[in-house]
């Protein structure tokens, strides 16, 4: 019975789940068992593609961090039965995604209740760096503009963080989690993790044996919706 498939009235609650670099909407289908988990919490996931934008407006093409917090949900919710509320509305990614999702959170918490970082990308500053060691500068300064302007900006989640409390908004609920053996991010999501506390941000840490690789964001999500739901 096609009523029982689309009950009429009935809003989904939501997730935006946040691809990596490199990655697109396809990568947490292929890669994990999202659509399992999905069907299991009774929750609409939606997975944009922003290329390798740092899901941001873009220095130099297009406004992806507008795209992503205004545009995508105000098509998404005239067309789909997703929730219209904060509290059933969500955000999480891996690496560049988590970096992505944290951002958002922060700078838009009228808009998500909680959200999840998996080995994100969470210290800017030294993504720049690395894009300078890597020959990346070029490319991400298209993204974000002068390295130099980062801190203390719109692009930083320390500063977000702050930035919101200072302002006594309610903050949303926060998951970080990194492997141990990630070279690329654990240092970074250490930093992170080690200000929100400073600060008093209210937030869950894992961290387990892995690397930046799928085996540790199939576990993770997992254990977020979990989390989440819980």
């Amino acid at each position: 019975d096609f009523k029982e498939i689309y009950p009429y009235g009935r809003r989904y609650r939501t997730l935006y789940l946040l691809h990596g670099m490199n990655g697109d909407e396809s990568s947490w289908l292929y890669k994990t068992n999202v659509e399992r988990y999905a069907q299991e919490y009774q929750t609409a996931v939606i997975m944009p593609s922003v290329h390798n934008s740092f899901y941001t407006d873009t220095q130099v093409g297009l406004a992806f961090f507008t795209y992503l917090t205004e545009e995508l949900p105000a098509m998404l919710k005239a067309n789909f039965p997703i929730t219209h509320k904060r509290e059933e509305t969500y955000i999480a990614g891996l690496s560049m995604g988590g970096y992505g999702a944290a951002k958002a959170a922060l700078a838009r918490p009228d808009l998500y209740s909680a959200f999840g970082s998996f080995s994100g990308a969470v210290d800017i500053e030294d993504v720049a760096r690395r894009a300078v060691d890597s020959g990346f500068l070029p490319v991400f300064q298209c993204v974000f503009g002068d390295p130099k302007d980062l801190t203390g900006s719109g692009a930083d989640l320390f500063y977000l963080a702050n930035k919101l409390l200072a302002e006594g908004t309610p903050p949303p609920r926060a998951y970080l989690s990194c492997g141990t053996e990630d070279e690329l991010c654990y240092d970074a999501n250490v930093r992170f993790q080690n200000h929100l506390k400073t600060i008093g941000f209210p937030f869950e840490y894992r961290e387990a044996p892995g690397a930046h690789e799928w085996d540790f964001w199939e576990d993770q999500i997992k254990k977020f919706l979990a989390w989440l739901f819980e």
